[in-house]
């Protein structure tokens, strides 16, 4: 229909893969972290024995394997060891892969976010992981952006028969 050749349907084959193997990996790395945040939210709900280590049910009063009392922690406003994801991965990913200006801030305020929790300053750690997050989505929505508009213009260059 367009008169495209075996050589340009490899040339935009190339292309499409060099743009689509790096979003895959962004989207992988950020699945596999909300699945890891999800699955300590499910061990919170446990206790562990203070004498042997074991992991007990919320609802036992003596651990199961020694028979020691178990001791429940007095509930305050932040949870000891609190956890907030730092996105330091992710923003290094798109950083690297797909747009470099958008993605420096997403490392600094992924930076950001072990310090102020090892300060104590759990509100702060919280906004500046959400600003990491934010940052390493606009980078990520930009350099995917970028990819589609050179894969237009590769696809209308090769159908003109003007590659560059």
């Amino acid at each position: 229909m367009f008169g495209i050749g075996l050589p340009e349907a490899i040339i935009i084959l190339i292309i499409l893969i060099i743009i689509a193997v790096p979003a895959a990996i962004v989207i992988l790395v950020i699945w596999g972290t909300r699945r890891r945040a999800d699955s300590s939210v499910k061990d919170q709900h446990s206790i562990f024995c203070t004498r042997c280590g074991t992991q007990n049910a919320a609802i036992a009063s003596h651990c199961d394997r020694c028979g020691t009392l178990l001791l429940r922690p007095q509930p305050s406003g932040i949870a000891a060891g609190a956890e907030v994801p730092n996105y330091l991965a992710q923003a290094i990913l798109v950083a690297i892969f797909c747009c470099v200006p958008f993605g420096i801030p997403a490392i600094v305020f992924a930076a950001q976010v072990n310090g102020k929790l090892a300060a104590g300053d759990y509100e702060g750690a919280v906004e500046t992981a959400k600003k990491a997050k934010r940052w390493c989505w606009v980078s990520f929505l930009v350099g995917l952006g970028f990819g589609f508009l050179y894969f237009i213009f590769a696809i209308i260059s090769v159908i003109g028969g003007k590659m560059y």
